[in-house]
């Protein structure tokens, strides 16, 4: 075994714009200038909140009042009633539901010495089949013993009137409830002992459409955070934008008038602790949010656009705390100006309103120590039992062009990114040459060394990979440069070692 001074090349890599963000969120235009362009739902508030169908169950008993037992033949017609159901829709006053899901449960407890065959109709239902009525057939019973029976409906594309037997109600549902003994049996000595209960149960209601008046109430929407992924690629450093645009998109399905008092909307750094709240004439009043239309077999959605900028906000403030989740707070008010529509408010199961927030950063920035970062795995000669390097000096030869200095830091990490051991860099990357339109001209080339001592090669040849991280500061801190899409710096590490040629073993 002998050893030899010799340069190893270990590391090519390159950083662009990319390493900042996802290239989906980024847009060149004709000259390759670039902007960030990233949308996120704020809010969606649904179905769910503005209408609930709670399980609803109606309940008929009935004996007669007998004072002797009484024969009745078989067909008689033991229990006839017109009724009403009202249902609890809180806040609603429903005039039309169709069901997307549910189911109606008629349900017999019979202590009648003959089978007995229940009936509800519902003059005010249409089953998806066209009939009205749901039956169900129970065994003879006894006060001791009685007879039960349960049949099911599927209620799915089920229509209700709810206006009741007059059309001039809501939330009410028109039955006739009868029961008779069976046609076909011998009939039943009856006593005041004896008895007949009927419930209908409605279960599992999801509509699918509700018309009438939803009511005038305020819904509290937060305070709730959510993820903004926009800088998740930003380590640490500050950043100065020149131009910022924040479009709050609001699309409404409901048909009813809405009003929003946005209460805060707060950008939060969650790695520094930052928070900076949006400031905006949108905070000072309410905004009024139109209905959507009915078309019959769905909706035309109402859409509200609110364009915040730097011109009337702090936007670049709210954007240069590099936020990884946006705080909000909101009062909703349902149909402020009350029953405009005369109860012809409606929903679809489809219906929402969902608050969108889009933004547009156009990349002319002042940055200072604005930090991205590349992990590699180096090129090493030899194997982890017998090292091929003993120790060295690192060069590092950049050609950088991008309009900003560069501050490198290298770092040796296990396969979780825990930091094992730091490689003092010494030297800086030199900024892109920038012309007189504000524009890098020319790469610039700059050599780094970094000391490679025997402790830092063990390390290397555990496993480790090396983290590089290149922070970049604009050499004019008053003026903010345009970065294009072709921007990129080249970084190639080397290692000039003392390199054993058959291992150290």
């Amino acid at each position: 075994m002998w050893d030899v001074d010799l340069l190893v090349p270990l590391i090519r890599t390159t950083f662009t714009i990319g390493g900042l963000v996802a290239d989906s969120l980024i847009q060149a235009d004709a000259q390759g200038q670039l902007t960030l362009v990233y949308s996120s739902d704020l809010f969606n508030i649904g179905l769910d909140t503005l209408l609930i169908a709670p399980d609803t169950s109606f309940v008929y008993s009935y004996a007669l009042p007998l004072s002797d037992s009484i024969n009745f033949p078989a067909g008689f017609n033991f229990f006839r009633e017109n009724d009403v159901q009202r249902f609890e829709f809180d806040d609603l006053e429903l005039r039309t539901l169709i069901l997307r899901e549910g189911r109606l449960e008629l349900h017999l407890d019979n202590r009648v010495n003959s089978t007995v065959i229940g009936s509800l109709e519902l003059p005010g239902a249409i089953f998806p089949d066209g009939s009205t009525t749901i039956t169900a057939t129970v065994a003879a019973g006894t006060p001791a013993n009685p007879g039960y029976a349960t049949t099911v409906r599927d209620l799915t594309g089920t229509s209700f009137d709810l206006r009741g037997p007059s059309h001039n109600s809501v939330n009410t549902l028109q039955t006739n409830l009868g029961a008779v003994l069976d046609p076909n049996g011998p009939g039943a000595w009856v006593t005041n002992d004896d008895s007949l209960l009927i419930s209908a149960n409605y279960l599992g209601l999801v509509p699918q459409y509700a018309r009438g008046y939803f009511g005038q109430r305020t819904i509290d929407v937060g305070p709730d955070t959510n993820r903004l992924t926009l800088f998740d690629s930003f380590v640490s450093g500050t950043l100065d934008l020149d131009v910022a645009t924040l479009r709050l998109s609001v699309t409404n399905g409901f048909g009813m008038d809405l009003q929003a008092h946005m209460r805060r909307l707060t950008a939060i750094n969650t790695r520094t602790g930052n928070s900076v709240d949006l400031t905006h004439a949108i905070f000072d009043g309410p905004i009024n949010i139109n209905r959507a239309i009915d078309q019959g077999s769905g909706f035309l959605s109402s859409y509200y656009t609110r364009t915040i900028d730097v011109t009337n906000s702090n936007i670049d403030l709210f954007l240069e705390n590099l936020p990884d989740r946006v705080a909000y707070e909101l009062d909703l008010a349902l149909n402020p100006l009350g029953d405009i529509s005369s109860g012809h408010d409606f929903l679809y199961y489809e219906s929402k309103l969902n608050t969108r927030l889009d933004l547009e950063v156009p990349l002319r920035l002042i940055t200072n120590e604005l930090t991205l970062r590349t992990t590699s795995t180096p090129d090493l000669p030899g194997t982890a039992a017998g090292h091929g390097l003993r120790y060295g000096t690192l060069k590092l030869f950049a050609t950088n062009g991008f309009p900003m200095n560069a501050r490198i830091t290298m770092e040796l990490v296990d396969a979780n990114g825990i930091v094992l051991a730091t490689i003092p860099v010494q030297g800086q990357v030199a900024a892109g040459i920038v012309g007189a339109n504000g524009l890098v001209s020319a790469s610039v080339n700059s050599t780094l060394v970094a000391e490679l001592d025997e402790n830092l090669v063990n390390i290397l040849y555990s496993g480790a990979k090396v983290r590089s991280s290149v922070s970049f500061t604009t050499s004019d801190q008053t003026q903010h440069l345009m970065i294009l899409d072709r921007y990129r710096m080249e970084l190639q590490v080397t290692l000039a070692a003392n390199y054993v040629v058959n291992g150290d073993e």
